[in-house]
């Protein structure tokens, strides 16, 4: 039986990653964050520089003498400019040879939504010919970064359970919840830095638990230790918040190290973890010295000040108590307001259910700490008062652990109480992925509107000014072409119990 297993596990896992894949990518936006400059400059010039985008974002600034930079670190926008170079860029330019007009100066038009500052971007970015291109950078690299690495920590979070449950039927049921019923759908649009720290954050999860169960009286191999400090290190490099992630996987080595082998153990290992890390913070380092002169300064001391960055240092002061309900609770961008079913994972704990895998208790409390610090560290931030305008951001990291504790727990609820947690959070989920709006004006729109795509609503919004006629069976008719695809992935196998 056991071949037989091994080859449905790798039945199913090709085709669960085509699977989020596809649908990711049919949801992705043509949102333009900051990141996405950097990605393009890196792409097309190899350079740190954004001074074609100067103005065009918030979170742009202009260094005298020395050009605009993002005011973010530079990972996420580093995994993008490979994939934007190789496949997205040569799109763009064969779309503006067969259409020259869309890269060139168009008059000003309207856009139609009540925020003012999107018609300002929209018409700055007219005026320069970078409106279509941009839009189009934004969906590429949606669709050649976030849509495969959701994929990839799809079936990663697949293989694990399987492992664990011994059950491939509910390992995939867990691993669909995860990829659709979670933040992580929400958040894959467009180029996002903190939920390619997430799936870092899982990747060194994966490393130091192992895919299958490591023995407790068994240290990780040097490699893996190397590996587990580049994954939380490159964390780093995407967004600070993968500070908290870092210190506590670092703790969790030297106190397993220290139980197995004494002190000089802790001391070896710990050293691989850091030098492990040591590596991916070097491309930081380089970047800040390319950018700012100073390889050890970030981008915050450089840029102008704004209402937070003079809070505290640099936008950082001791958690405050809004903050700390916010982040889990605010309709706009709290936690357990965008995925009811993590609640769950404070469960885990206390309920497990006889027979079937759960966190051990060591597992849970690291899975505790890690949340608990990002919690801390992301309500001292003082611009996560600003993700009223973006939607759940400086939590999501803590969704892949915050999942696997909950995985336990939700087996031990009775089935109506399991299921009721799943269905509202994937209708949440769908809503918000949807619109790309806060929570409940994002179930009013589907409601109200029905259901649509991100693509849709930009393109029915600027339809005016670009003579586009937009009408509401697009929807339907992705859809159809989309579940057919699904259907000829997914028609030969069988999925059954191991």
């Amino acid at each position: 039986m056991a071949p037989q297993g091994t080859t449905m596990t790798r039945s199913v896992w090709w085709r669960l990653f085509l699977t989020v894949w596809l649908v990711y990518s049919v949801f992705v936006s043509t949102n333009v964050v900051r990141e996405t400059y950097l990605a393009i400059s890196l792409g097309e010039r190899l350079s740190v520089r954004v001074d074609p985008y100067g103005d065009l974002h918030p979170d742009l600034f202009e260094m005298p003498g020395r050009g605009w930079y993002i005011n973010s670190n530079p990972g996420a926008s580093i995994v993008g400019a490979i994939p934007y170079a190789i496949l997205v860029r040569p799109a763009i330019a064969l779309a503006v040879r067969l259409k020259p007009e869309i890269a060139k100066p168009k008059p000003p038009a309207t856009y139609d939504d009540p925020r003012p500052n999107r018609t300002r971007f929209m018409n700055a970015a007219r005026a320069r010919g970078l409106d279509i291109v941009l839009g189009l950078a934004a969906i590429g690299t949606g669709v050649t970064v976030m849509a495969p690495l959701g994929a990839l920590a799809t079936v990663l979070m697949f293989l694990f359970l399987r492992d664990r449950l011994g059950d491939d039927r509910r390992a995939l049921s867990f691993a669909l919840v995860f990829a659709f019923a979670t933040p992580t759908f929400f958040r894959t649009a467009f180029l996002n830095q903190n939920l390619i720290v997430a799936y870092l954050v899982f990747g060194a999860w994966i490393l130091k638990v192992g895919i299958r169960p490591r023995s407790p009286a068994t240290a990780p191999a040097p490699l893996t230790l190397a590996g587990i400090g580049l994954l939380t290190g490159y964390a780093i490099v995407c967004d600070y918040s993968g500070i908290p992630f870092a210190v506590v996987f670092g703790c969790w080595i030297l106190v397993d190290a220290w139980r197995l082998g004494g002190a000089g153990a802790a001391l070896r290992e710990g050293a691989l973890y850091v030098a492990g890390a040591l590596v991916s913070l070097s491309a930081l380092l380089a970047y800040q010295w390319a950018a700012f002169g100073d390889p050890i300064w970030p981008a915050q001391r450089y840029m102008p000040p704004t209402e937070y960055s003079v809070r505290g240092w640099l936008g950082f002061t001791l958690p405050t108590l809004e903050l700390l309900r916010a982040n889990l609770f605010d309709l706009r961008y709290g936690l357990f307001a965008f995925c009811p079913l993590l609640l769950a994972a404070l469960a885990a704990p206390f309920i497990r259910k006889s027979g079937t895998w759960a966190p051990s208790r060591t597992e849970l409390t690291w899975i505790g700490l890690s949340c608990l610090a990002l919690w801390l560290f992301s309500s001292a931030n003082q611009f996560a008062n600003l993700q009223w305008n973006t939607g759940i951001r400086y939590m999501v990291p803590a969704v892949p652990l915050l999942f696997l504790a909950a995985v336990g727990a939700l087996q031990a609820f009775p089935r109506i109480v399991r299921w009721s947690l799943v269905g509202v959070s994937l209708a949440i989920t769908l809503a918000v992925t949807m619109t790309r709006e806060v929570v409940p004006a994002a179930v009013r729109l589907v409601l109200t509107d029905g259901p649509t795509l991100p693509v849709l609503i930009v393109l029915r919004k600027m339809a005016s000014g670009y003579n586009l006629p937009v009408t509401g069976a697009a929807f339907w008719l992705v859809t159809v072409v989309v579940s057919a695809t699904l259907f000829l992935i997914w028609r030969p196998l069988r999925v059954a119990r191991s």
